[in-house]
């Protein structure tokens, strides 16, 4: 039932195209594709098709994979930041430390004012001792 209906539009438009060119209409038998090659057209359509679904599928794959690697080496580098900001905070911490212990209370006030603004966004581990250095500096 498709194919004669394919077959029709097919020779509709082929009719539609000669009488807009101001040719003959060339009879309707001779305009029709044999069904044999009908066939071989529709299977070979539907080939391609299939074949056009597995690549799209096998790119969507690759696709996935690569962002997902691109995503763990992105969080690598994400923890290795993170941990080296750490370090430098707790570096910052023993600053501040050796400063009060020199008795350099207006250099460890600086460097408490930046870690001040930084305690949000490392550990809580960190975080805590910096508020213990704050506390201190409150009582003084």
């Amino acid at each position: 039932m498709k194919r004669h209906i394919l077959s029709a539009l097919i020779v509709s438009c082929t009719a539609l195209g000669l009488a807009a060119c101001g040719q003959d209409q060339a009879p309707v038998e001779e305009a029709a594709a044999p069904p044999a090659e009908e066939a071989r057209m529709l299977d070979q359509a539907v080939d391609a098709a299939k074949d056009a679904l597995d690549r799209a599928g096998e790119v969507a794959t690759e696709t996935k994979d690569a962002a997902s690697e691109a995503a763990d080496a992105a969080m690598e580098r994400v923890d290795a930041v993170r941990d080296q900001a750490e370090q430098d905070v707790k570096e910052m911490i023993e600053q501040v430390k050796s400063f009060l212990a020199e008795d350099k209370e207006e250099m460890a006030r600086e460097l408490m004012d930046k870690l001040s603004a930084m305690k949000d966004s490392v550990s809580d581990v960190v975080r805590a001792e910096i508020e213990r250095l704050e506390a201190m500096f409150s009582d003084a």
